[in-house]
Protein backbone atom coordinates (compact mmCIF):
# COMPACT_ATOMS: atom_id res chain seq x y z
CA UNK A 1 0.00 0.00 0.00
CA UNK A 2 2.78 2.34 0.41
CA UNK A 3 3.41 2.32 -3.31
CA UNK A 4 -0.19 3.22 -3.95
CA UNK A 5 0.02 6.05 -1.44
CA UNK A 6 3.25 7.24 -3.02
CA UNK A 7 1.67 7.17 -6.51
CA UNK A 8 -1.35 9.01 -5.16
CA UNK A 9 0.85 11.63 -3.47
CA UNK A 10 2.92 12.16 -6.64
CA UNK A 11 -0.26 12.36 -8.74
CA UNK A 12 -1.73 14.87 -6.30
CA UNK A 13 1.50 16.91 -6.38
CA UNK A 14 1.49 16.89 -10.20
CA UNK A 15 -2.16 17.93 -10.30
CA UNK A 16 -1.48 20.69 -7.77
CA UNK A 17 1.51 21.85 -9.84
CA UNK A 18 -0.62 21.79 -13.01
CA UNK A 19 -3.30 23.79 -11.16
CA UNK A 20 -0.70 26.35 -10.03
CA UNK A 21 0.64 26.71 -13.61
CA UNK A 22 -2.93 27.13 -14.89
CA UNK A 23 -3.65 29.76 -12.21
CA UNK A 24 -0.43 31.66 -13.07
CA UNK A 25 -1.37 31.66 -16.77
CA UNK A 26 -4.93 32.72 -15.89
CA UNK A 27 -3.53 35.57 -13.78
CA UNK A 28 -1.33 36.73 -16.68
CA UNK A 29 -4.31 36.48 -19.06
CA UNK A 30 -6.51 38.52 -16.72
CA UNK A 31 -3.76 41.10 -16.27
CA UNK A 32 -3.33 41.45 -20.05
CA UNK A 33 -7.11 41.63 -20.48
CA UNK A 34 -7.35 44.36 -17.85
CA UNK A 35 -4.66 46.46 -19.55
CA UNK A 36 -6.35 45.93 -22.95
CA UNK A 37 -9.72 46.99 -21.56
CA UNK A 38 -8.13 50.10 -20.01
CA UNK A 39 -6.49 50.97 -23.32
CA UNK A 40 -9.76 50.46 -25.23
CA UNK A 41 -11.57 52.60 -22.66
CA UNK A 42 -9.08 55.45 -23.15
CA UNK A 43 -9.31 55.15 -26.92
CA UNK A 44 -13.09 55.01 -26.65
CA UNK A 45 -13.05 58.34 -24.80
CA UNK A 46 -10.96 59.88 -27.59
CA UNK A 47 -13.29 58.36 -30.18
CA UNK A 48 -16.34 59.70 -28.37
CA UNK A 49 -14.73 63.17 -28.17
CA UNK A 50 -14.04 63.11 -31.91
CA UNK A 51 -17.56 61.93 -32.66
CA UNK A 52 -18.95 64.74 -30.49
CA UNK A 53 -16.78 67.28 -32.35
CA UNK A 54 -18.08 65.90 -35.67
CA UNK A 55 -21.67 66.15 -34.44
CA UNK A 56 -21.05 69.73 -33.26
CA UNK A 57 -19.57 70.62 -36.66
CA UNK A 58 -22.54 69.08 -38.43
CA UNK A 59 -24.92 71.02 -36.20
CA UNK A 60 -23.06 74.25 -36.98
CA UNK A 61 -23.34 73.47 -40.72
CA UNK A 62 -27.08 72.84 -40.34
CA UNK A 63 -27.44 76.14 -38.48
CA UNK A 64 -25.55 78.00 -41.23
CA UNK A 65 -27.72 76.32 -43.88
CA UNK A 66 -30.83 77.39 -41.97
CA UNK A 67 -29.64 80.99 -41.83
CA UNK A 68 -28.83 80.88 -45.55
CA UNK A 69 -32.32 79.55 -46.30
CA UNK A 70 -33.81 82.41 -44.28
CA UNK A 71 -31.78 84.89 -46.31
CA UNK A 72 -32.84 83.17 -49.53
CA UNK A 73 -36.49 83.46 -48.53
CA UNK A 74 -35.95 87.15 -47.82
CA UNK A 75 -34.34 87.67 -51.23
CA UNK A 76 -37.16 85.73 -52.90
CA UNK A 77 -39.74 87.94 -51.21
CA UNK A 78 -37.83 91.06 -52.32
CA UNK A 79 -37.68 89.74 -55.88
CA UNK A 80 -41.44 89.13 -55.82
CA UNK A 81 -41.97 92.74 -54.72
CA UNK A 82 -39.59 93.92 -57.46
CA UNK A 83 -41.46 91.86 -60.05
CA UNK A 84 -44.75 93.40 -58.98
CA UNK A 85 -43.21 96.88 -59.16
CA UNK A 86 -41.80 96.18 -62.63
CA UNK A 87 -45.20 94.93 -63.84
CA UNK A 88 -46.78 98.16 -62.55
CA UNK A 89 -44.06 100.22 -64.24
CA UNK A 90 -44.55 98.33 -67.50
CA UNK A 91 -48.25 99.21 -67.40
CA UNK A 92 -47.41 102.88 -66.85
CA UNK A 93 -44.85 102.87 -69.69
CA UNK A 94 -47.41 101.29 -72.01
CA UNK A 95 -49.90 104.01 -71.12
CA UNK A 96 -47.28 106.74 -71.70
CA UNK A 97 -46.26 105.17 -75.01
CA UNK A 98 -49.87 105.24 -76.15
CA UNK A 99 -50.09 108.89 -75.13
CA UNK A 100 -46.84 109.63 -77.01
CA UNK A 101 -48.15 107.93 -80.14
CA UNK A 102 -51.38 109.91 -79.88
CA UNK A 103 -49.50 113.21 -79.52
CA UNK A 104 -47.07 112.38 -82.33
CA UNK A 105 -49.92 111.42 -84.67
CA UNK A 106 -51.77 114.68 -84.02
CA UNK A 107 -51.14 117.82 -86.07
CA UNK A 108 -49.38 119.47 -83.10
CA UNK A 109 -46.95 116.57 -82.90
CA UNK A 110 -46.19 116.76 -86.60
CA UNK A 111 -45.50 120.48 -86.40
CA UNK A 112 -43.21 119.92 -83.40
CA UNK A 113 -41.30 117.20 -85.30
CA UNK A 114 -40.80 119.47 -88.32
CA UNK A 115 -39.63 122.34 -86.07
CA UNK A 116 -37.15 120.04 -84.34
CA UNK A 117 -35.81 118.77 -87.67
CA UNK A 118 -35.31 122.30 -89.00
CA UNK A 119 -33.58 123.42 -85.79
CA UNK A 120 -31.32 120.36 -85.86
CA UNK A 121 -30.39 120.88 -89.53
CA UNK A 122 -29.57 124.57 -88.97
CA UNK A 123 -27.46 123.68 -85.95
CA UNK A 124 -25.47 121.10 -87.93
CA UNK A 125 -24.94 123.55 -90.78
CA UNK A 126 -23.51 126.16 -88.42
CA UNK A 127 -21.24 123.53 -86.85
CA UNK A 128 -19.44 122.82 -90.17
CA UNK A 129 -16.63 125.28 -89.41
CA UNK A 130 -13.24 123.64 -89.04
CA UNK A 131 -11.91 123.25 -85.56
CA UNK A 132 -8.92 125.32 -84.45
CA UNK A 133 -8.06 129.00 -84.43
CA UNK A 134 -7.00 131.39 -87.19
CA UNK A 135 -3.27 132.21 -87.20
CA UNK A 136 -2.08 135.57 -88.55
CA UNK A 137 0.58 135.52 -91.33
CA UNK A 138 3.06 137.35 -89.16
CA UNK A 139 2.79 134.75 -86.39
CA UNK A 140 3.18 131.99 -88.99
CA UNK A 141 6.34 133.58 -90.42
CA UNK A 142 7.74 134.12 -86.91
CA UNK A 143 7.13 130.45 -86.07
CA UNK A 144 8.90 129.33 -89.28
CA UNK A 145 11.99 131.44 -88.47
CA UNK A 146 12.09 130.09 -84.93
CA UNK A 147 11.80 126.51 -86.21
CA UNK A 148 14.63 127.05 -88.72
CA UNK A 149 16.94 128.39 -86.00
CA UNK A 150 16.25 125.37 -83.89
CA UNK A 151 17.14 123.02 -86.76
CA UNK A 152 20.41 124.90 -87.47
CA UNK A 153 21.41 124.52 -83.80
CA UNK A 154 20.81 120.79 -84.04
CA UNK A 155 23.05 120.48 -87.13
CA UNK A 156 26.06 122.13 -85.49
Amino acid sequence: MTIAALIAAISFALLALAGIVALVKLTRFLSASTSLITLLHDRGDVLIDRAQAAVDGAQAAVDRAGRQLDRTESVTASMDELGAGMADLAGQVTALAGLGRAVAASPVGRVAAVAYGIRHAVGRRKARTLPGSVIAREALAEGARHEGARHEGALR
